[in-house]
């Protein structure tokens, strides 16, 4: 049974909240407080599995109290409603919270989000993992994209286009931009899985603020090390995009499949800069038996690298297309359908630039194709033109 804190100094909406979620779910168990003192005092005697709450001052202040239950107990699914600033204020509520809903939210978006956010945390199974994923509210960048973003916005005649290019050269700017874009803030239910349009529905403004305040990077030290295995991530990752929306130039999955592949290895950046002494001995341990990264992050964590990735962003609200190829790319059974999707392109991406980079490293990293794939007639282009793009993109 889950269990549910609403928190909202309106007790009339407040009810409205419980009777929303006993009618729609009737498995979830919930508890009400109409100010953030009397919240605290449930959430320690009675811990839920999620707190939503209303975002108004003065008897609740939705922000500092999920921020205070994001330090006791990050795994907490953490959900804000009424929150409206489209500015800097907007950034900070986001790195606190997973989700921000608009005041006049029915009852079925409220339900919605929180059963989506409660499954995708389902995908993570060992609490120390959740806390994990629950106490991130940034990830580090590239250091040479952040370093050129931020030249780009001390010029004030760069575009919004302009700047979606480079966001589109970064995963964990990416995401961010990604996630904001569709929150309450900017989605108002339309969702967007394109960058360039996630930068220009944000606009120049907001964008500079996104990352010269530094509200992204937070204050996560980049070293030399862990600057060059971002780098190698990274070039991986722009080289599974542009393969994976490459294989059918004309699907309509083309640009959920560029956007999945650049975001595909989150939960890598994830482990690489918040656990980097159990990320390198997981690499470790892979390379001296012989077996594949992923199988022994299940063996060691409970769970790989795309069901982390796939738990953060789906936490954070990104498009289900997205969250799917991420949590699949090394799970999905490939057996190729005559018309793929953007998940199967995803998958069958990650191979191919295995195999076609020139990064000896990454290479060893990659896993077999199945006959499935080899025997297609789409193959020998595939791979030809994989390997065309990987030699464009290493003398850029």
């Amino acid at each position: 049974m889950k269990r549910i804190l609403c928190v909202n100094d309106e007790t009339r909406t407040l009810e409205q909240w419980r009777r929303s979620l006993l009618e729609r779910e009737r498995t979830w168990e919930v508890r009400l407080a109409t100010s953030d003192s009397e919240a605290m005092s449930v959430f320690q005697s009675w811990p839920p599995d999620a707190v939503v709450a209303a975002s108004r001052p003065p008897a609740t202040d939705g922000t500092m109290l999920l921020s205070h239950v994001r330090d006791l107990r990050p795994e907490t699914i953490r959900i804000v409603v009424g929150e409206s600033a489209q500015g800097e204020k907007s950034l900070r509520a986001l790195k606190v919270v997973h989700r921000a809903l608009p005041a006049e939210s029915d009852g079925e978006l409220l339900v919605e989000t929180l059963r989506r956010s409660l499954l995708m945390r389902d995908y993570v199974a060992q609490p120390q993992l959740r806390a994990l994923i629950g106490q991130v509210g940034q990830l580090p960048a590239v250091p040479s994209v952040y370093a050129e973003l931020t030249r780009r916005l001390n010029d004030p005649s760069v575009s919004v286009f302009e700047l979606g290019e480079l966001v589109a050269e970064d995963a964990a700017l990416s995401a961010q931009v990604l996630r904001l874009a569709n929150s309450a803030y900017f989605g108002r239910g339309q969702v967007v899985t394109r960058i360039a349009d996630a930068a220009a529905r944000l606009g120049t403004r907001l964008l500079r603020s996104l990352v010269l305040t530094a509200e992204i990077y937070g204050h996560l030290p980049v070293s030399p090390a862990l600057a060059g295995r971002i780098e190698a991530l990274q070039r991986h990752a722009s080289l599974v995009a542009r393969i994976a929306s490459s294989l059918d130039p004309r699907a309509a999955w083309k640009d959920d499949a560029f956007t999945a592949g650049l975001v595909h290895d989150i939960g890598k950046l994830l482990l690489l800069s918040r656990l980097p002494e159990l990320s390198a001995r997981i690499s470790q341990e892979a390379a001296d038996s012989f077996r594949l990264e992923h199988e022994v992050e299940v063996e060691q964590l409970g769970a790989h690298h795309g069901a982390l990735g796939a738990c953060l962003l789906g936490m954070w609200g990104l498009p289900s297309a997205v969250i799917e190829a991420v949590h699949g790319h090394h799970d999905l059974a490939l057996d190729i359908p005559h018309s793929l999707n953007a998940a199967r392109a995803v998958a069958i991406a990650d191979r191919l630039a295995h195999a076609a980079t020139d990064d000896e490293e990454m290479k060893m990293r990659g896993e077999p194709l199945p006959m499935t794939i080899v025997t297609d007639p789409r193959w020998a282009w595939w791979r030809e033109m994989a390997e065309q793009i990987a030699h464009e993109s290493s003398v850029v």
